[in-house]
């Protein structure tokens, strides 16, 4: 018969050498911090939308804007059009990615401030956002979206994707290698 000691021990060693998912999404966070005030171009890789002509031969660049340790706003222009923003923020102790879109006046576009809350899925590099219930509210036909950023810190790639009903739609690779002024 084994002891029940050694199994406990065990347990709690493996509690504690696990981070907290607020500590995972804590150095998400940070991982924008080397890369902000800079913009980055990025490719369309993947483009099965239904409006995935908005992007079909336009420049796409990101500009990580505002980085501080609680939130990150990153403009996503597609061409001319710089209606785009994307917050990554905490929000009640958790991540939330929030998508702004405004008309050229600067006012909010009726479909704005969609996203959701990191789940248990996240990494330190890589974070999950299932549409969330005020999304869902306002357009029932999000409940199947999930976003996702990921940094690949070794091959210095950012990556922006959506997901529905699991399939990946669309995906935006950034080259974190090719820093720009954001002016």
């Amino acid at each position: 018969m084994s002891h029940p000691i050694p199994l406990f021990l065990l347990s709690l060693f493996l509690l504690t050498a696990c981070k907290s998912q607020v500590e995972v999404q804590d150095q998400f966070l940070m991982n924008y911090q080397e890369f902000c005030g800079y913009a980055y171009e990025g490719e369309a890789t993947i483009n099965k939308l239904a409006s995935g002509a908005l992007f079909e031969g336009k420049r796409l660049v990101m500009i990580l804007e505002s980085c501080t340790e609680k939130e990150v706003r990153i403009p996503f222009h597609v061409g001319d059009d710089r209606s785009r923003t994307w917050i990554v923020q905490e929000k009640d102790g958790v991540l939330h990615l929030s998508h702004d879109h405004r008309y050229e006046d600067g006012t909010e576009h009726e479909a704005n401030f969609y996203g959701g809350y990191a789940d248990e899925r996240g990494t330190e590099h890589l974070q999950y956002f299932p549409a969330d219930d005020r999304t869902i509210e306002e357009r029932p036909i999000r409940i199947i979206n999930t976003w996702s950023k990921e940094f690949d810190l070794e091959e210095k790639k950012y990556y922006y994707r959506l997901y529905q009903e699991g399939e990946l739609r669309f995906e935006v690779v950034f080259d974190l290698n090719r820093p720009m002024t954001s002016d």
